[in-house]
C-alpha cells in the first residue's frame, strides 16, 4: 500500500526569493489558506506550513523564522516536527509583512502546505478517531477548494501516518499488520470495522490524508 498525502505546492505559493535556504514570502499569500484553520467544521485537522526534503519528503529542520515589516520584526516559532508556526490574523494580512525562513542544511528543502492532523498520533487508536480525522480531512480539503470544491476535491479514504522512524510495523485489532516503509505507511479506513482499532508502535510525525490513486 502505497502512502499518499495531499501536498498544497507552488500552485497556491512559491518563494519569491530562495539563495542558500533563505526564503522569503508574503504573509498575505500564507493567511489564504491558513486562514481555515480558525473556521469551524474541522476541528481535528489543518493546514501545516512545512519544509520538507527533496530527498524523502520528511520535514527540514527550521534553523530561524520571522516576520518583518520596516521597523517592526516578530519571531516565529517552529514546532518539534518542523511545523512553521504562523499566527491567524487579518490585521496581518493587511499589514502583510514578510515572513523569512532560514535553512541551515546541505539538503536542499521545498516550501509545502499540507493538510494534516492538529495532534500527533501514538500508541492505540480507535476506528471512530480515524473516521472523525478523516471527515474533518474531506470537509478542510473542500473549504479549501472553494466553492466548486465538490466537483473536484478526491475523497479521503483513510489516513497516512508519516515517522520519524524509517522503518517499522502497525498493528491493526484484527492481527493484520501494514509495514512503515520509507517513513510512512497509508491505512485505508474502508477496509476497518466499527470496532477496530490500530496500534503505533511510535508517535507520528505528521498525519496526513490518505488518496488512493486514480484506477
Amino acid at each position: 500500500m502505497s502512502a499518499t498525502a495531499i501536498v498544497i505546492t507552488g500552485t497556491v505559493l512559491s518563494p519569491v526569493y530562495a539563495y542558500q535556504q533563505d526564503y522569503r514570502f508574503t504573509y498575505s499569500k500564507l493567511y489564504t489558506q491558513l486562514k481555515h484553520n480558525a473556521e469551524e467544521g474541522h476541528d481535528s485537522a489543518k493546514v501545516g506550513v512545512f519544509f520538507v526534503s527533496a530527498e524523502n519528503g520528511l520535514p527540514c529542520e527550521l534553523d530561524k523564522a520571522w516576520m518583518e515589516k520596516e521597523d517592526k520584526y516578530e519571531a516565529l516559532k517552529v514546532a518539534a516536527n518542523g511545523e512553521l508556526q504562523l499566527p491567524i490574523d487579518s490585521h496581518l494580512r493587511q499589514a502583510n509583512p514578510l515572513v523569512f525562513i532560514e535553512i541551515d542544511q546541505e539538503v536542499q528543502c521545498d516550501f509545502s502546505m499540507v493538510v494534516m492532523s492538529k495532534s500527533a498520533l501514538s500508541g492505540r487508536v480507535d476506528y471512530q478517531q480515524l473516521i472523525s480525522l478523516q471527515s474533518d480531512m474531506q470537509k478542510l480539503l473542500g473549504d479549501l477548494g472553494g466553492m466548486f470544491a465538490r466537483w473536484f476535491t478526491p475523497d479521503v479514504e483513510g489516513v497516512t501516518l508519516e515517522f520519524a522512524e524509517s522503518q517499522g510495523k502497525i498493528t491493526l485489532s484484527s492481527g493484520q499488520t501494514l509495514p512503515i516503509e520509507n517513513h510512512r505507511v497509508s491505512v485505508d479506513i474502508r477496509k476497518l470495522a466499527k470496532g477496530d482499532s490500530i496500534e503505533l508502535p511510535y508517535e507520528t510525525l505528521r498525519v496526513m490524508p490518505y488518496i488512493p490513486k486514480a484506477g
